[in-house]
């Protein structure tokens, strides 16, 4: 993947830093050398912590650093488990740290604050368990359930700064540092929590079409009523309906037609509770805001050969590529696979698309079995080195990943967004 900085490379930098900086660190009264790990453990959560919450603000800065925003939200599940894990050795450790001392007869003052740190870690694990199951529900009460994650953070927080046994806000290279990565942490949860959606939702549309352009999906029309969201072919970005007569909450969608001036559009396929009732109750007229644009979904970073899947309303980033008009320099085989004649949206858009380099293949999968890399190799020239990009139900992207995998492709990218709750 092409990015300028990695945000894996600027995770390990901070952690190399924090481990740096607290091997001059000096407590201000006797403790045990697994006391003084154990603190260190705690630091490594903090700044686990800080990237966790500044991924949850959406910042733009996120798809340079993850190569798209979806993908920060891989980085955000495996950070939540890293912290998991790293406030569970430390509340151990800091344990035996202590035994360690009495030992020694070191004398421990009373620490009132200690509790908060044991608060802070069964809140975080009741949370991570209520998230894992609500992971199976739907991304509104997945998203309900992540703001209280402020909770054991706000607990965290408390605990280090009234249990360290450094001074942690004097001039100490290690106690500045964690102080920036605790302000940063901070100020990322208030915004996510409390001033991401009154803030963020800066570009105002008004609804002047409704469409159904298949079953169970609908296409939305709206025209600028102020400024304009800039936005590449490919990109997505979170709709918010402003009337909310059906409690549809903010949502994340492929942006589905090429840059228009005034004009932006989405294409939602019906799925959840409340799209279906958004289909039923959103009016011409009505307005709606977005945040945005993210994503890197762009086949023009790609190899000159190209096959683009799409599977059901996975159809509405390549749509988006196609109105853009394909470059001359590249070569790309569109298939295009759809349950049923019913469901296929812009099929005859698609046809009429159709041009020397951007060939389209339709596939009704009632009619023709599901679509097969056995079915791509009779279209395109195996021997090519060609980059794929898909966008559609994760099963069908695994099942295909897996007949590359094995077939006489020669794929040099499997290119594909993370967001399952789009």
């Amino acid at each position: 993947m092409r990015r300028s900085i990695s945000g894996k490379l600027v995770i390990f930098i901070s952690m190399i830093i924090t481990w740096g900086l607290w091997l001059f660190v000096e407590p201000i009264r006797e403790i045990s050398t697994m006391s003084g790990y154990s603190q260190l453990i705690a630091a490594f959560a903090l700044v686990v912590f800080a990237f966790i919450n500044f991924i949850s603000t959406r910042h733009k800065i996120l798809d340079g650093l993850f190569d798209g925003l979806d993908k920060s939200y891989i980085y955000h599940k495996y950070l939540s488990i890293c912290a998991l894990a790293l406030a569970v050795i430390h509340n151990i450790t800091i344990s035996m740290g202590k035994k360690i001392e009495r030992a020694n007869g070191i004398k421990i003052p009373k620490d009132p604050y200690a509790m908060y740190g044991t608060f802070s870690m069964y809140i975080f694990i009741i949370l991570i368990l209520i998230a894992l199951v609500a992971k199976k529900l739907n991304y509104e009460k997945w998203k309900t359930i992540h703001k209280f994650m402020i909770i054991p953070y706000a607990f965290g927080i408390y605990h280090y700064y009234g249990s360290a046994t450094y001074a942690v806000f004097s001039l100490e290279p290690f106690c500045i540092w964690l102080n920036l990565i605790n302000i940063i942490g901070i100020i990322s949860a208030i915004y996510s929590v409390f001033l991401y959606e009154k803030i963020s939702f800066k570009y105002k549309y008004k609804v002047k079409k409704l469409d159904i352009v298949a079953n169970g999906t609908f296409e939305i029309t709206g025209d600028s009523n102020g400024k304009e969201i800039k936005f590449k072919p490919g990109q997505f970005a979170f709709l918010k309906i402003l009337n909310n007569e059906n409690g549809f909450v903010s949502h994340p969608f492929t942006i589905s037609e090429a840059p228009k001036s005034g004009e932006l559009q989405f294409t939602i396929k019906a799925l959840g509770d409340h799209t279906k009732e958004l289909l039923n109750t959103l009016k011409i007229g009505d307005e709606f805001v977005v945040s945005g644009p993210h994503g890197k979904f762009n086949y023009k970073t790609g190899v000159k050969n190209q096959i683009w899947i799409a599977g059901g309303i996975g159809i509405t980033p390549f749509r988006s590529f196609a109105q853009s008009g394909v470059g001359e320099e590249f070569s790309v085989d569109l298939f295009y696979a759809y349950n049923n004649e019913a469901e296929g949206a812009y099929k005859e858009e698609l046809q009429l698309l159709n041009s020397n380099n951007l060939r389209v293949h339709l596939f009704n999968s009632k009619e023709k079995g599901f679509l097969s890399v056995n079915e791509i190799s009779k279209l395109v020239n195996i021997k090519d080195s060609v980059d794929v990009y898909f966008c559609g139900p994760a099963p069908m992207r695994e099942n295909l990943k897996k007949q590359f995998k094995d077939s006489n492709f020669n794929i040099i990218n499997f290119n594909y967004e993370h967001f399952q709750f789009k």
